[in-house]
C-alpha cells in the first residue's frame, strides 16, 4: 500500500513518536523512508550574513538529530534517507512530499497550546490541508 514515506522530524518528543511510527510502517510495507528536518530562517533578516549564520547553526543542530534518527531506523533494518531543507515547515513538507512522490506523510502531535494552534494553525493542520497524499498524525 505505501511505497514511500516521509516523516517530519525536528528532534522533539512528538517527532520521535512520528519517527517510530514511520519506521514501523516502513518495515511492515517494505517502504522507502525519508526523514525530513526543516530549518526556519528569519523572515525579516537584516542582512544576508544573518540568514547564513542561522542556516549554519541549524545545519549543525539538524545534522546531529538527523544522524540519530537515521541510526534508529538502521537499527530497525530500515535504510532511511535524510533531508535538511530551509523555509516554512508546512510548505517544505508538502513540496518535498510532492517532489519525492511519497504515499504517506507522518507527523507528530503539535507541541503548542490549544489556543496557539487555534489562532495560528498547526503545521500538521496545514500539511493535512495541502498534501496530495495521506497524512498520519502519530500520537
Amino acid at each position: 500500500m505505501f511505497k514511500k514515506i516521509l516523516v517530519g522530524y525536528d528532534g522533539s518528543e512528538g517527532a520521535s513518536i512520528a519517527l517510530k511510527k514511520a519506521i514501523e510502517i516502513s518495515k511492515f510495507f517494505g517502504a522507502e523512508l525519508f526523514i525530513l528536518a526543516v530549518g526556519r530562517i528569519p523572515e525579516y533578516a537584516q542582512t544576508i550574513s544573518e540568514v547564513e549564520e542561522t542556516k549554519e547553526i541549524a545545519s549543525k543542530y539538524y545534522g546531529k538529530i538527523l544522524n540519530e534518527a537515521e541510526e534508529l531506523a538502521r537499527k530497525e533494518g530500515i535504510p532511511a534517507k535524510t533531508l535538511l531543507k530551509f523555509g516554512k515547515p508546512e510548505e517544505i513538507i508538502v513540496s518535498t512530499a510532492d517532489e519525492l512522490k511519497v504515499d504517506l506523510i507522518v507527523l507528530g502531535p503539535s507541541r503548542y497550546s490549544y489556543l496557539r494552534r487555534r489562532i495560528l494553525g498547526s503545521t500538521a493542520e496545514k500539511v493535512v490541508e495541502h498534501a496530495s497524499c495521506s497524512v498520519l498524525i502519530a500520537k
